[in-house]
């Protein structure tokens, strides 16, 4: 366990580093063996949480398999692309990203964001997904980041269960910080004894029922447009958006493949995070932009980048859904090109 008590995650058990510089990499067994740790509901029963989502992963694995074996056609196949490409922009970038790790923008009623809650496909609870994140964006690249090139592909993409590992014994204060960090996603919260017993933040009897009526909301909906194939095509486009998310974390960083930052194209020098086409074209991830301006809505800031989950937000705003966003792009412009700015304040109201 980390050796601060109110530390939210704990440690993996190879460590997070050896000489407290820089982030150690561990070896294949060591990274099998930290997996089984964080999956281990026997002898930690507040890791159970974490089980549910990979027993959803790995049915959606063979899902996918039974679809390439029995079903595989251009047409299932083009359905599978356009749902990974869905997934990816509105509850990928937009939900997960962008609003409950960042809050870079504002819903203007509360009943927008349970409409993603509520419709949210993905197995993963959002507070599994922001409180890492952020906790990556502090120690990105040093001792602490919970993933990243530095753990390997193998390791980077397991380290969605490592990070699932709340540390139960943090202090009610340092407990209530962590909910009201959360406030803003809009689950039902547990108290601080509850938190103890099953490792989560949102209650459990509030997250399954949420899980299960997406469940049946998505496959009934699949089910009615398109039969068996269609069933099977949506849940394998959602084992693919799922193994995307965990290939991103080593890939975006450039992983053992990529070590210097292409001029005009690459700001953020602290980092190795990258500005990567097929991301960001894909689902407006331009990462190394991210890094840079944390907080801003907007990932697109130079010529030949899209960013389709900001123009989305952008949309919303329009439609009064979206109460406000935060866009760097003037920042980035002033600080990184040298240009003048023409907005006093990068939150559009």
């Amino acid at each position: 366990m980390s050796s601060r008590r109110d530390a939210f995650l704990i440690e993996p058990i190879f460590g997070y580093s050896k000489n407290d510089d820089t982030p150690y990499r561990p070896t294949v067994r060591e990274i099998l063996c930290e997996w089984i740790d964080a999956v281990n509901f026997v002898k930690y029963p507040s890791r159970s949480l974490t089980v549910v989502y990979v027993v959803f992963h790995f049915f959606g694995l063979i899902i996918t398999v039974f679809l390439c074996l029995g079903y595989a056609s251009l047409t299932n196949l083009l359905f599978v692309v356009i749902t990974v490409c869905f997934l990816g922009i509105v509850y990928n970038t937009i939900w997960y990203h962008r609003y409950c790790s960042h809050a870079s923008f504002r819903f203007r009623s509360p009943w927008y964001n349970q409409l993603f809650l509520w419709t949210n496909p993905f197995v993963f609870r959002e507070e599994c997904y922001a409180i890492p994140h952020r906790i990556h964006h502090q120690l990105a690249e040093r001792p602490g980041d919970p993933y990243g090139p530095h753990l390997g592909w193998l390791g980077s993409y397991l380290a969605i269960e490592s990070s699932q590992k709340f540390n139960i014994n943090i202090s009610e204060k340092s407990y209530q910080t962590m909910v009201q960090s959360m406030r803003h996603i809009g689950f039902q919260v547990n108290h601080y004894d509850a938190f103890k017993k099953t490792g989560a933040i949102e209650a459990t009897n509030y997250y399954l029922a949420r899980i299960l009526f997406i469940q049946l909301l998505w496959g009934t909906l699949s089910l009615s447009l398109g039969g068996i194939e269609l069933l099977l095509a949506w849940h394998t486009g959602v084992f693919v958006m799922a193994f995307i998310i965990r290939d991103f974390n080593w890939r975006g960083h450039g992983g053992n493949f990529r070590h210097i930052k292409k001029p005009r194209w690459k700001f953020d020098t602290r980092i190795r995070a990258l500005n990567q086409r097929f991301y960001g074209l894909m689902v407006g991830e331009w990462h190394d932009n991210h890094h840079k301006y944390p907080l801003s809505a907007n990932n697109c800031f130079l010529p030949g980048q899209l960013d389709i989950a900001f123009l989305l937000i952008k949309l919303m705003h329009r439609l009064g859904i979206v109460e406000s966003y935060v866009d760097a792009k003037p920042l980035f412009e002033k600080e990184c090109l040298g240009l003048s700015a023409n907005k006093s304040s990068i939150v559009v109201k």
